[in-house]
């Protein structure tokens, strides 16, 4: 946006002036960026209500506009006309400021992410480390929260927020490492333009390929997914995209049915409202990361064809890139949903043992295949390994991709194996056998 602005001040003449352009189009991207944050998050609302009704055999929303396209603007209208109550003993201040700490950090992680082909808010060169370094302020926020109200229910909650986020954080940094690790790079921007040609192949059969089909390798379906490594990575940075958004069945920090509502119980009015868009916009935040980092970002087939064509098929080569972004990361939250309608909420035990005695031990595993997959491919005599040096680049994708697979499937089978608990061992089935006298069964 920044040398757009700068080209045109130059177009019109205007000299001298590079900081007023720049200026205008930092202005420009915070706008559109608080203008579609908030448009997201009332789409979010409406599209979750509708999936899990239809998933339960209910209509959802239908009655304010059509389809009930309107009912986020009705409870917008009804979340700023509510009364805004904060318990006698409470401080005052830490109430006000802790929703404010958790949806900031989520609207700054809108600043990095790329929209679409050459669309790029900011590009620092570490929007990865960026995304990871601020998402985790928000759990200030939450403990800020549970604090302030001065509330067992919502201290619990916050406590629970708090301990879920800090253990999932490791897993999804290790999962976004791999990425770093295959790529070299930290910038959001440039994942997607990796993951152009053809799956597992990538860009390596381009010019054979090029001399029999001109145009095949742009199908932009070289997604780091269809590898073993890019697999097993989404996977585990899903999963913690998941508990980090506290998405069924990681909604353990809001437990109704055990802790009232969590660190939320005693929020109200817009106050409350703000904590449920800054959840929400988080969770398409991630999913977009997730789709930017493992599902290709806005390649896709069409896009090269477009805009190699020059002219007017740049521009719908690049509307065509943001629709396959937006369109991943939509099936990104559709699958959260999903998820809502078909598992229940685990226990504080299963929620954390399942972060560190499995995504924990495989993401480290995941690196370890990382490492092996980038030796295979782009080593050569120089590093010791002369062996690899005249093999074709085709073959070599085959080999990594061979080996990668054997040792993460390996991992996964060994993890479920070591996690593998008898019956009994359990706390809950510990009590139900001395309930019903079933101890040493299977």
């Amino acid at each position: 946006m920044v040398g757009l602005m700068q080209s045109l001040f130059q177009a019109l003449g205007i000299q001298g002036l590079d900081w007023l352009a720049t200026l205008i189009a930092y202005i420009i991207v915070t706008t559109i960026v608080l203008i579609v944050t908030p448009v997201t998050f009332m789409m979010q609302t409406w599209f979750e209500r509708r999936m899990v009704a239809r998933m339960q055999d209910r209509l959802g929303p239908n009655r304010v506009g059509p389809a009930g396209l309107l009912q986020a603007v009705a409870d917008g209208v009804k979340m700023f006309t509510k009364e805004d109550i904060v318990p006698r003993a409470a401080d005052k201040w830490v109430h006000l400021v802790a929703p404010v700490i958790s949806v900031a950090p989520v609207m700054f992680i809108f600043a990095v992410l790329p929209w679409g082909r050459g669309l790029n808010p900011s590009d620092t060169g570490v929007s990865i480390l960026f995304v990871i370094a601020v998402s985790s302020v928000a759990a200030v926020g939450l403990m800020m929260a549970g604090w302030g109200s001065n509330n067992k229910f919502a201290l619990l909650g916050a406590m629970r927020a708090v301990a879920q986020m800090v253990s999932y954080e490791i897993p999804a940094v290790l999962g976004l490492l791999g990425v770093v690790l295959l790529t070299g790079t930290m910038s959001l921007a440039k994942y997607s333009d990796l993951q152009a040609g053809i799956p597992i192949m990538g860009e390596t059969l381009k010019p054979a390929l090029e001399s029999i089909i001109p145009g095949f390798s742009d199908f932009g379906l070289g997604w780091f997914v269809f590898t073993p490594i890019g697999l097993v990575g989404f996977v585990i940075f899903f999963i913690s995209v998941l508990s980090e958004g506290e998405r069924t069945p990681f909604d353990i920090p809001e437990a109704d049915s055990e802790i009232v509502a969590g660190y939320m119980t005693e929020y109200s009015g817009m106050k409350f409202a703000i904590f449920y868009m800054g959840q929400f916009l988080l969770n398409y935040a991630l999913s977009t990361v997730a789709a930017i980092a493992f599902l290709g970002g806005w390649q896709g087939p069409g896009v090269a064809w477009l805009v190699n064509a020059g002219g007017v098929g740049v521009f719908l080569g690049g509307a065509l890139s943001v629709f396959y972004l937006v369109f991943k990361a939509w099936a990104l939250f559709f699958v959260m949903i999903w998820l809502r309608g078909a598992f229940p909420r685990l226990r504080v035990d299963q929620l954390m043992g399942f972060a560190w005695k499995f995504l924990l031990p495989f993401a480290l595993i995941n690196i370890l295949s990382v490492a092996l997959w980038v030796s295979i491919t782009q080593w050569g005599a120089a590093q010791g390994l002369p062996f690899l040096e005249g093999m074709a680049p085709w073959l070599r994708q085959l080999i990594a991709f061979g080996v990668t697979a054997v040792i993460n499937g390996a991992t996964f089978y060994w993890l479920l194996l070591l996690n593998r608990q008898p019956r009994g061992e359990t706390p809950a089935e510990l009590a139900q056998d001395q309930v019903f006298g079933t101890a040493g069964l299977p």
